[in-house]
């Protein structure tokens, strides 16, 4: 075969993708339970640090403790009942507590709450996680796709955004603006400032997942990734960057990196749904570049 035919043959079916249409779908990340405990431990650990900034400011203060209210419910302080029934209670009176002396005003107290909450959080982990799940890398990078997960979904709501950052089908796969897109003006500026620092726990716990993982070869990459989105959101940057920066910049790297596959023992699926469309569509970015490194190689 003429090798000029073969090379852009090749390059047509990497390019392929771009063809396809497909129907809304996400990133479904779903099921481990242990993940969803370790993303919960870090979420509320950041939504009291943010209350710790806040002490006197009622409004603010109101948002977190809803924000607060999501992570952690009657449920769960029934579920941790059946585990240890001294942090079923002082989980959730510590919560409470940070919340009423941040409203009053009380700097050093809430200080003293947010580190006592801390340290009831970090007993609660080896309570609700099996020693083997704690230790396992997938679901420590799993955990970590859950709290960028929150953070997508929060800056979503402080642009007042139409599009779902947490639906690919959503995005724009040639990088430029959409056309339903909201301006990156921020209307909701607890929202925005909950979204920031949701991902740079999302980043702390990746940095802690490759301090137990060294050798992984796309930690740099997805360590670069997560420092991306962090400083995207820190300049308020559009939805489509954002959505970028998590679905194609961090979340395949991840996924392949720490073997995100398969289901957990309860038989519900730990894999992000990646239709064929949606592959071909991200493979397509790739094949755009392709394209012209083999014109630039044949001399077209």
């Amino acid at each position: 075969m003429n090798k000029k035919f073969a090379a852009l043959l090749l390059v047509g079916v990497i390019a392929s993708g771009l063809i396809y249409t497909h129907p809304a779908y996400a990133h479904n990340f779903g099921g481990d339970e242990s993940a969803s405990w370790l993303a919960k431990v870090s979420e509320i650990k950041t939504e009291v640090t943010n209350v710790a900034k806040h002490v006197g400011e009622k409004d603010v203060i109101g948002y977190y403790s809803d924000a607060l209210g999501e992570y952690w419910n009657s449920n769960d302080t029934r579920e941790m009942g059946e585990r240890n029934t001294l942090l079923q209670q002082e989980i959730p009176t510590t919560i409470n507590a940070t919340l009423s002396d941040a409203s009053a005003g009380n700097q050093s107290k809430v200080n003293d709450d947010v580190a006592k909450l801390g340290g009831y959080l970090d007993e609660s982990v080896p309570v609700r996680v099996d020693k083997d799940k704690l230790d396992n890398s997938t679901v420590q990078a799993l955990a970590v796709t859950f709290v960028l997960k929150e953070s997508l979904e929060k800056y979503g709501t402080a642009l007042n955004s139409t599009v779902d950052l947490n639906d690919m089908s959503q995005m724009n796969m040639n990088g430029s603006s959409m056309s339903n897109m909201s301006p990156s003006t921020i209307v909701d500026a607890n929202a925005y400032e909950n979204s920031v620092s949701l991902a740079t726990a999302a980043q702390q716990m990746f940095s802690d997942v490759v301090s137990k993982n060294p050798s992984v070869a796309d930690n740099s990459k997805i360590s670069a990734g997560l420092a991306k989105l962090v400083q995207d959101l820190t300049n308020k940057a559009d939805v489509n960057t954002i959505m970028m920066d998590v679905h194609v910049g961090i979340h395949p790297m991840l996924i392949m990196a720490y073997n995100i596959q398969g289901a957990d023992a309860h038989g519900q699926s730990a894999v992000p749904e990646f239709p064929l469309p949606a592959l071909l569509s991200i493979i397509s970015i790739a094949g755009v570049v392709a394209a012209t490194r083999f014109k630039s190689h044949l001399g077209f």
